[in-house]
């Protein structure tokens, strides 16, 4: 008699091959506004054994302003613990990399951040692994993601050139936008209320402080901003001011917004229990991850805050932001700061994430696998990282407070 032998599959799992740190600058030769100057980018890109790539990006608030110090901590702390791991392990390369490092690197700031583009990278492969996108995989609520155009800072021009900047969003249906203090707020405020004068009533309108007050002067701003109905005050004081922003908060006639500077959960638990915000505004690229502004998200709605998530960099974090939008169902909408417009089309090998793609205020989710963009490789060596040149004089809107 013959016995058949026995057939074994051996399950090769796919291993994670190469991660690299991409860093980047986009200049402009005649720069006529402040968001002109140079932009610094990071970008994070994870290789398997078989050759699928994902995308990430990490962002410090504006772009990625110290992209080699980012670099330095992706090849020295993270990537030893990525090669040779299964890519599909998601959750548990995630608090790999945050168990090995918290103790070392911290819970916040840059480790957090670099993170949060690592992690948007691994859930781009996984998403091209399995053909889907990361919405889908996560549990889309919406294909199309209503947004405000986040614009510049108010003494760059007068109202007409404030609304004239606007307009290739405000024509696409787009009915929130925000603006920038700086410190002469007053005569910011003036300009405010020109330009709310020129613009329709319908249209919701944001202000942002960038940290420059104190709180005394905080409440005389926003006192001011009620009169112009304006919707939220974002971060109007420091961060780390965390009992004068409960103060603010607490006495101020217009809602608060935090977030862009906080990270992981229990920040934004911290936050919200203590009553330091009434919106938040987690990052992808920022405040953990993808699944990390989810658990946020969820956080937040327990508490009945919404979320208005942050988003000020390249088309992989505006793409991991949107994925993230589309599953919470307390989305109050999502920046668009459209002045990366030109980081966009530089990097994608079509404008899908441009104004031209906006309809009726929002902007669909791209849908190809993963993050569903295109990063165009064989471009990148044109935009290498410039050094940043030693400053002299600072402008007048990123000094401390008043």
């Amino acid at each position: 008699m013959v016995f058949a032998q026995p057939s074994f599959r051996l399950e090769l799992k796919m291993k994670i091959t190469s991660v690299k740190a991409i860093p980047l600058t986009f200049t402009v030769e005649r720069p006529k506004y402040l968001f002109e100057q140079n932009l610094n980018h990071l970008l994070v890109r994870i290789e398997t054994d078989e050759g699928l790539v994902g995308f990430g990006e990490v962002c410090d608030s504006y772009g990625c302003n110290y992209p080699l110090s980012v670099k330095a901590i992706i090849e020295e702390a993270f990537t030893p613990y990525l090669i040779g791991e299964d890519p599909l392990a998601l959750e548990r390369l995630f608090q790999k990399l945050r168990g090995w490092t918290r103790r070392r690197l911290g819970d916040q700031g840059i480790g957090v951040q670099t993170i949060s583009g690592i992690e948007i990278a691994l859930w781009d492969l996984v998403g091209k692994i399995r053909n889907q996108s990361v919405s889908q995989m996560l549990g889309r609520l919406n294909d199309a993601i209503p947004v405000y155009a986040s614009s510049t800072v108010l003494e760059e021009g007068g109202p007409e050139l404030h609304l004239q900047l606007l307009q290739p969003c405000l024509s696409r249906g787009v009915r929130a936008l925000k603006v920038r203090l700086g410190l002469n707020f007053r005569q910011d405020l003036n300009t405010l209320q020109k330009f709310r004068a020129l613009i329709k009533d319908d249209v919701q309108v944001m202000v942002d402080g960038g940290e420059h007050f104190t709180v005394r002067t905080a409440l005389e701003i926003a006192h001011a901003l009620k009169d112009l109905d304006i919707r939220f005050f974002e971060e109007p004081i420091p961060q780390n001011d965390r009992e004068g922003i409960a103060r603010l908060v607490d006495k101020s006639p217009v809602p608060i917004a935090y977030g862009e500077h906080l990270f992981l959960t229990q920040d934004f638990q911290d936050c919200l229990i203590h009553r330091r915000a009434d919106v938040i505004q987690p990052d992808a690229a920022i405040s953990g991850g993808i699944s990390e502004c989810r658990r946020i998200a969820s956080l937040a709605e327990s508490f009945g805050v919404p979320v208005v998530p942050h988003s000020a960099a390249g088309p992989l974090a505006l793409a991991a932001n949107l994925h993230l939008s589309a599953t919470l169902p307390n989305l109050w909408m999502l920046e668009y700061t459209f002045t990366f417009d030109r980081v966009w089309r530089a990097l994608l090998k079509e404008p899908i994430l441009s104004p031209e793609a906006i309809k009726e205020g929002k902007l669909r989710l791209p849908d190809g696998p993963g993050l569903g963009i295109v990063i165009d490789e064989k471009h990148l060596a044109k935009y290498q990282y410039q050094p940043r040149q030693p400053v002299s004089a600072m402008p007048t809107w990123s000094l401390g407070n008043v």
